[in-house]
């Protein structure tokens, strides 16, 4: 390694340390155990990180940004530790997939956001949510947190993951409205029970989509709506290849998402709309 690299792996080693600090900053808000001097440095490194006072911002953006950084420092890890891992969800370490379900939650947060103009999608906050790749059941009990009216189905096929959800769950004050189980959505064998259906198409082959997009339409009520998540690809070079990498790591193969859209009104979904965050695209209809 020349000496001239040194210097670039230092600075990209700055901005990993950087991103932590943010992310360390944002936490401290709702933690005041921290010893005072410590957080004093926390707040100083992420005012340096950022050149300006993290002010307290709306709920929406906070969340987000501490689903970026928690989600960058994670997969940087991971990535790290495992480069051979091929296209699979297979991650066995329980603090890792605690993190990710802890980022997940932040799903049902911009769901919520696209509820406020959209009086129909709010209506399904009554009925029964389907949460395909439940994991450890963040998304699932964030739903059932936000929306006393509301009954949730989380569905996995990961067992290491589905044990922490139960155990969530049951540590929940939510475990009479939700179940979590072991199930393929390609299986899924119910008639007209969902009103709304949460599918991370990010996890899941072309083939899996297509089954799991007819099984859901025959499981779903009228009126119902479908949200299907897919990485957003950014116009930044590095930040696209590394959305590819995601994709693909995870077991991924769709990344457009007019492919999504084309794939819902071939359902006979309407009124399909999309909302992208940085994270995120987020694809979504109801079908009459």
């Amino acid at each position: 390694m020349s000496e001239t690299f040194i210097p670039r792996i230092q600075e990209l080693a700055k901005s990993a340390r950087m991103l932590a600090l943010v992310g360390a900053s944002i936490k401290l808000r709702s933690d005041a155990s921290v010893l005072p001097a410590i957080r004093e440095q926390i707040e100083l490194g992420a005012r340096m990180a950022l050149g300006e006072v993290l002010d307290e911002g709306d709920e929406e953006q906070m969340s987000l940004a501490l689903v970026m950084v928690e989600m960058a420092l994670s997969e940087a890890g991971e990535l790290f530790r495992n480069p051979d891992r091929g296209s699979n969800w297979e991650i066995v370490d329980a603090a890792q997939m605690q993190a990710m379900g802890r980022s997940s939650k932040s799903v049902f947060t911009r769901i919520q956001s696209i509820a406020g103009t959209d009086p129909k999608l709010r209506e399904t906050f009554k009925g029964t949510f389907l949460d395909v790749g439940t994991g450890v059941a963040g998304i699932a009990l964030e739903v059932a947190k936000c929306c006393p009216d509301i009954k949730v189905d989380g569905i996995d096929i990961w067992e290491p993951a589905l044990e922490l959800a139960r155990q969530n769950v049951a540590e929940s004050p939510y475990a009479d409205r939700v179940t979590v189980r072991n199930l393929d959505v390609a299986e899924l064998d119910e008639n007209n029970r969902y009103s709304l259906a949460w599918l991370p198409t990010m996890f899941l082959k072309r083939e899996i989509i297509e089954a799991a997009l007819d099984r859901i339409a025959r499981a779903s009520v009228s009126d119902a709506y479908l949200v299907a998540g897919i990485y957003t690809r950014p116009e930044d070079q590095f930040l696209a290849l590394m959305a590819d990498l995601r994709m693909l790591r995870s077991g991924g193969e769709i990344s457009d998402p007019a492919e999504m859209k084309a794939m819902m009104e071939a359902r006979g979904y309407v009124d399909i709309g999309m909302s992208v965050t940085p994270v995120a695209t987020f694809v979504f209809g109801r079908l009459p």
